[in-house]
């Protein structure tokens, strides 16, 4: 009987060595997939996440045309004085800006779609600057840095007034509005905004700094461009 129960023993222990060596192996095998497995679906889920932060717009809400080739050109523009990083997350200032370059402004839209493929220039501007020229990269490129600096200065508190910034049918020269104050600077005429000095060919002229305020119907060169911003007491 000692013999018989230690043969069962025996056979048992052979049985369970049988079955715990393949359960071992595909407890190894299954333990290998999920290690690679598990982190390329994790690296998936991040990239995902990555690509809805940078991506990607309304199409609907853009105006018409190759959306994503705008988008492309005016980043090789840009990318000169902003990180492509920044540009690309549209959660920034400068993401929100660009978006707004290719999406809705209309002036910006209009230089970017008629891109001369012989020489890779924008058409160019309406109005030039008598010292930086009137190519059309400039002029998408200072209604980029007027847009980022509207979005990084109202993301806290709104402006109380807009100030025509934005405005996607107005050269960014008349991004202001139009007030009066005693004696400014030689009058009572105070535009508030963005506005931009006429270049008549004299550096002094005679006549006054409202005579000198670009309107969108004349095509003189502009002498410089100027912000003037009114601050409130809590900063708004």
């Amino acid at each position: 009987q000692s013999n018989s129960s230690e043969n069962h023993e025996e056979v048992g222990k052979s049985d369970n060595r049988r079955w715990f060596l393949p359960l071992l192996g595909l407890l190894i095998a299954a333990g290998i997939t999920l290690a690679i497995a598990l982190p390329l679906s994790m690296r998936g889920k991040s990239e995902n996440a990555a690509q809805d932060n940078t991506a990607s717009f309304n199409y609907a809400d853009c105006l018409p045309g190759e959306v994503d080739v705008r988008f492309e050109l005016a980043k090789s523009i840009l990318s000169s004085i902003t990180s492509p990083d920044l540009l690309e997350d549209e959660s920034t200032p400068q993401g929100k800006a660009i978006r707004w370059i290719v999406c809705d402004d209309s002036i910006s839209v209009q230089l970017l779609e008629n891109q001369d493929p012989a020489t890779g220039n924008l058409p160019k501007q309406e109005h030039g600057f008598r010292l930086g020229g009137n190519a059309g990269d400039a002029q998408v490129t200072r209604r980029y840095i007027l847009a980022a600096f509207f979005y990084s200065t109202s993301q806290v508190n709104p402006w109380i007034d807009s100030l025509n910034f934005l405005s996607p049918d107005l050269h960014e020269c008349n991004w202001h509005k139009n007030y009066t104050r005693g004696n400014f600077p030689f009058g009572d005429f105070d535009p508030v905004g963005v506005f931009c000095i006429i270049d008549k060919g004299k550096l002094s002229s005679p006549i006054s700094i409202h005579e000198e305020i670009l309107l969108n119907d004349e095509n003189y060169p502009l002498r410089y461009l100027e912000l003037n911003l009114r601050i409130d007491n809590n900063l708004n």
